[in-house]
């Protein structure tokens, strides 16, 4: 039997690559004559510059850049030729977010920063890598530090952050982005528009900290920001699809690096040449940490079973949120997506029994597997 073994992180508990090595060693114990396929995977979010070295080679180049409390922070980008892989988690993500600080108030300045090393070192294409970041700033930061001018109601020069999104009066955009004939692309893992109930703010503020009030001035700064653009004839952010994406951040590299959007999942697949392993295998198992509505809506595991061509695809899930509609991962090619957790616990148990949990549930799947194929 061939299996091929391509699951996204169980976000704060166990790496794509920790889930590769327990499920390809359980395959193995229950089937030892199976051939098994492992490869670590990502959908734009955190961990996305390691699965594009592992797929494509490069060198990592570290530089010390704000973090999203105004901190130092080490972060890296992937140079491979006249490409720079940026992840935007690297300088924003919620591993560096500190006591006290929300999505209002923190700031993806350094992933523009990390943007300028990489321009400076002469790479002519920036792809970076959307998710994972604790911000909700549009991107206004990032832009910041690439030399974007924002301009509040007292005249003077400011840095935006999610709370202050609605004192922006107005916007000078760095000509370099549109005359220079640099590529920005963004890997985006969702496809949520910018404003709006499926919006940034109103969805992932609350993931990142925001109280009901702190979403609220959000969604109002963030309908702000792109009433300015639609204003003066830019792009129309607010239904954009992918926009909403790491705290608006899709908007952001649209409006203020003229950049476009892709599907990080999409993008992924294709670097790791998805298509010719899928046709090989007979069994393709996935996973992510927590299923829930959103998964069916861009997510890694979705792609995976869109593009599966009637491989059959089981997810291994951390968890499966409450009221879930499974049956639209089902129509994306899902064959099904099997729990993780064995009992009621808290997540704090759930994130620290993960592997076994992986190992038993895994255990279970192929064991069903090889007696099917039998």
């Amino acid at each position: 039997m061939k299996i091929l073994l391509i699951p996204d992180s169980f976000k704060g508990s166990l790496s794509s690559a920790r889930l590769c090595a327990i499920m390809k060693k359980t395959a193995l114990d229950v089937m030892p004559d199976a051939q098994v396929t492992s490869i670590p995977a990502a959908d734009g979010g955190e961990g996305t510059l390691d699965v594009i070295r592992n797929s494509i080679g490069g060198s990592f180049v570290v530089h010390s850049v704000t973090g999203p409390c105004g901190q130092p922070v080490s972060a890296r980008y992937l140079s491979a030729g006249d490409t720079a892989y940026v992840e935007l988690a690297e300088a924003a993500g919620l591993q560096h977010r500190l006591p006290g600080f929300s999505a209002a108030n923190t700031t993806t300045f350094g992933a523009g920063q990390l943007i300028g090393e990489a321009l400076n070192a002469g790479h002519r294409r920036i792809v970076i890598t959307l998710g994972g970041s604790c911000t909700t700033d549009a991107g206004c930061g990032m832009a910041a530090a690439l030399g974007v001018r924002f301009t509040a109601p007292n005249g003077r020069n400011f840095i935006p952050t999610g709370a202050t999104l609605g004192a922006i009066r107005h916007i000078a955009l760095n000509p370099f982005f549109f005359e220079s004939g640099v590529r920005i692309e963004a890997l985006c893992d969702v496809t949520n528009p910018l404003c709006g109930p499926n919006g940034s703010a109103r969805v992932f503020g609350p993931q990142k900290g925001a109280t009901p009030e702190m979403v609220e001035t959000m969604e109002a700064g963030m309908a702000h920001l792109a009433t300015i653009f639609e204003r003066n004839k830019g792009p129309k952010l607010a239904d954009m699809p992918c926009a909403g994406a790491a705290g608006g951040c899709g908007a952001g590299v649209v409006a203020f690096l003229n950049g476009r959007l892709l599907s990080g999942s999409d993008a992924l697949l294709d670097l790791m040449n998805f298509s010719a392993l899928a046709a090989d295998a007979d069994l393709i198992v996935t996973g992510e940490g927590m299923v829930d509505d959103q998964t069916a809506g861009g997510k890694f595991v979705s792609a995976v079973a869109a593009r599966a061509n009637g491989t059959p695809v089981v997810v291994l899930a951390g968890g499966i949120a409450e009221g879930t509609n499974l049956e639209a991962l089902y129509e994306k090619g899902v064959t099904a997506v099997m729990p993780v957790t064995s009992r009621p616990m808290t997540l704090g148990e759930a994130m620290s029994s993960g592997a076994e949990g992986v190992r038993l549930t895994a255990t279970q799947l192929f064991r069903l597997a090889g007696a099917l194929k039998a």
